[in-house]
């Protein structure tokens, strides 16, 4: 693409406008980036300008606004919806979900010069209708090759979530409704809340032959390996996966699995409205089916939930 500055009596027609062209009265009568066509330019003549600065696009090069959408098409992914907006064009979510960023490749793709993606943040939860990303071609134009090469499929995914049918057991309900509050939110019916047993025998006897596939308990000391509801989860056959997670509020929070189910052990500073541990972890059981060490270990970043 060239730039060109234009006076009266020379080419205009096809070029792009650099900036708004004004009417006697300051109004705008066209904006920068319109293409002049034969129909402006009776009108433009009218105007009392003395100067314009015109691009003019080359073979391959791409309008900003269609360049900015078929950048927001190779963007666009299963559960996520785009559309312009202005400048820019917005995917906004077509359900709740768990967002999905492949910041390595936004990263090299935002190197791209004229290029600008912004998203929400990876592993973060996204209501229907909310905006998960935003494409922009910053430039009124770009080298149909350079949008080529840049690509975008994979980096923004929004993953369904999979609700699972929950049990609670605790030794203090004063939380409950607060727990059962966010499991709703996801769509998880909770089947019963229990008192949770002091002795490991009568927890096995509680917890054997249960259907459900995501089971909460809160009660345990989690600092304590002989506690009752450790002692009952070796006899049952439950395999532990780790104590403590990088966060707070919900620093020990624990995760142990048994027949295909999930077991999450919350502590006190875990429960209640505020945002905790259980808000990070949930969404990944039931979006991607559980959550591996190296990502409970990496929920460190961004981790103090608190705002202390």
């Amino acid at each position: 693409m060239k730039a060109l500055a234009a006076h009266r009596g020379e080419p205009l027609l096809g070029r792009l406008l650099c900036h708004d062209v004004r009417g006697a009265r300051n109004e705008i009568v066209f904006r920068k980036g319109h293409a002049l066509r034969a129909e402006d330019l009776p009108s433009l003549e009218a105007l009392p300008w003395e100067e314009l600065h015109l691009l003019e696009l080359e073979e391959g090069d791409i309008e900003q606004r269609e360049a900015g959408r078929r950048l927001a098409a190779a963007l666009c992914s299963e559960g996520l919806q785009a559309a312009p907006s202005g400048h820019r064009h917005v995917l906004t979510a077509l359900h709740h979900g768990l967002v999905k960023i492949d910041a390595a490749a936004l990263q090299r793709l935002n190197s791209v010069p004229g290029i600008g993606v912004r998203t929400l943040r990876n592993d973060q939860v996204a209501a229907k209708g909310q905006t998960v990303a935003e494409a922009q071609i910053t430039p009124l134009a770009i080298a149909g090759a350079a949008l080529h090469a840049a690509g975008g499929a994979g980096i923004v995914r929004l993953l369904p979530f999979a609700p699972r049918e929950a049990v609670i057991w605790m030794r203090d309900d004063r939380h409950a409704a607060a727990l059962e509050a966010k499991l709703r939110s996801f769509g998880c019916p909770v089947s019963e809340v229990m008192e949770l047993p002091r002795d490991a025998a009568a927890i096995r006897a509680s917890m054997e032959g249960r259907a459900e596939s995501l089971l909460l308990i809160s009660g345990a000391n989690a600092l304590d390996p002989l506690d009752p509801i450790f002692v009952a989860l070796a006899a049952m056959g439950a395999k532990m996966q780790r104590v403590g997670v990088p966060v707070h509020p919900g620093t020990l929070v624990w995760l142990a699995s048994w027949r295909g189910a999930e077991i999450v052990g919350l502590p006190t500073c875990g429960l209640g409205m505020q945002r905790t541990a259980f808000e990070l972890i949930l969404p990944r059981l039931l979006a991607e089916g559980g959550i591996g060490d190296e990502d409970l270990a990496g929920l460190g970043h961004g981790g103090i939930l608190s705002g202390r």
